[in-house]
């Protein structure tokens, strides 16, 4: 029976091999300014804790607000030590931008329900980050702009749609397709390798329509899906083969198995909501100038599948100042990698590919400053 493989960056829990051999982790004394600040929004219903870097010369400064990838993640998006949003940060505050971190909800000095958020909570959370940055002098309130990775890369258009000032957005590793075409994906691919090919079009086949069931009746409630769930299973099961069943675990299990202990967990609000949403709603809406960055090794969010279908969004909505580019050899953190899977992240001594770092800086000092 399948296991959700849901890793956008946050919830992972690959293992112990966590090394402290980091070397690109910015390190003081800093040669710019360095804010821990702490703010509202406008509700009082959520309390945000972030790190706003800028530079000792003169402004106001362009600014870029990070938003992270799926799961909780702090401001500097630590994941198996690494910190690759403190290592973009610096670069590009030693660049001339400044940059705003933020805690997500209920990790380090942020406060907020998460139990019951979706992205578009976390995109009002932005919307917060934005008005706070509107206060500060240092800052050039006509440049503004957004740096996504992963499910932040899906959240920054959202944010867009609310606030269409932004000057700029660069999507790393964002999605362009539903979350149910991303976890299709996602839980489809490790067993390409695995079974045989009968065996994994039958997975395949029950976990696109299941998925396909959500995304469609994602406004139903809940039990009426789980309901749904038990009838496509029993559908899908009946007359498959022990030599198709026995592989996949599936022998035994029943559709209220298979209701209770795979769909209900994917009918949590963030991951009902992942599953339903159109990032083109959003993407199509966008005409500022856009960055579309993906690592060319990422099995999390395939760059084939989402970096064409960003660029067919924004040339929905007219945008001409769209760049888009794929770093062969990069994974879904922009580590250089040899094996290229999840659980090569902590092994990893590299946190972010300079390359990228380059590429991302050039881009904003020809299109922003």
């Amino acid at each position: 029976m399948r296991k959700l493989f849901l890793a956008l960056t946050g919830i992972l829990s690959v293992a112990q091999a966590q090394t402290n051999n980091r070397p690109q982790t910015p390190k003081p004394p800093f040669h710019y300014n360095v804010d821990s600040v702490e703010y509202d929004n406008t509700e009082k219903t959520v309390h945000l804790g972030a790190t706003l870097t800028y530079p000792k010369t003169k402004g106001p400064f362009p600014v870029a607000i990070m938003i992270t990838g799926s799961g909780l993640q702090d401001r500097d998006e630590t994941i198996f030590n690494h910190k690759p949003f403190a290592v973009i940060a610096d670069y590009l505050t030693n660049h001339g931008i400044a940059v705003l971190r933020v805690d997500d909800r209920n990790i380090g000095k942020s406060k907020g329900d998460v139990l019951n958020a979706t992205s578009a909570d976390f995109a009002n959370d932005v919307e917060a980050s934005i008005h706070y940055l509107l206060t500060r002098k240092e800052i050039n309130k006509r440049k503004i702009g957004l740096i996504g990775h992963s499910e932040g890369g899906f959240i920054a258009p959202l944010v867009y749609t609310k606030w269409p000032h932004l000057s700029f957005i660069i999507s790393l590793a964002g999605t362009g397709v539903s979350g149910a075409e991303v976890l299709l994906k996602q839980q489809t691919d490790p067993l390409k390798n695995a079974v045989n090919g009968d065996t994994y079009n039958a997975f395949y086949s029950l976990t696109k329509q299941t998925l396909q069931m959500i995304h469609d009746h994602a406004n139903e409630n809940d039990s009426l899906i789980l309901n749904r769930a038990k009838e496509l299973f029993a559908s899908w099961k009946n007359g498959l083969p022990d030599s198709i069943l026995t592989p996949l675990n599936a022998k035994k299990v029943t559709p209220e198995i298979y209701a209770d202990f795979q769909v209900k967990a994917e009918l949590k609000p963030w991951l009902k909501y992942f599953i339903a949403t159109e990032p083109d709603l959003f993407w199509s809406k966008v005409k500022c100038p856009v960055l579309v960055l993906n690592g060319g090794k990422d099995i999390q969010v395939s760059p084939e599948q989402n970096v064409s279908a960003i660029t067919a969004s924004l040339n929905k909505a007219g945008n001409k100042n769209v760049t888009a580019k794929i770093f062969s050899g990069l994974n879904h953190l922009f580590q250089h990698c040899t094996k290229c899977t999840i659980q090569e992240y902590a092994q990893l001594s590299e946190t972010f590919a300079p390359e990228v770092l380059e590429v991302m800086n050039n881009w904003l000092v020809s299109k922003i400053l």
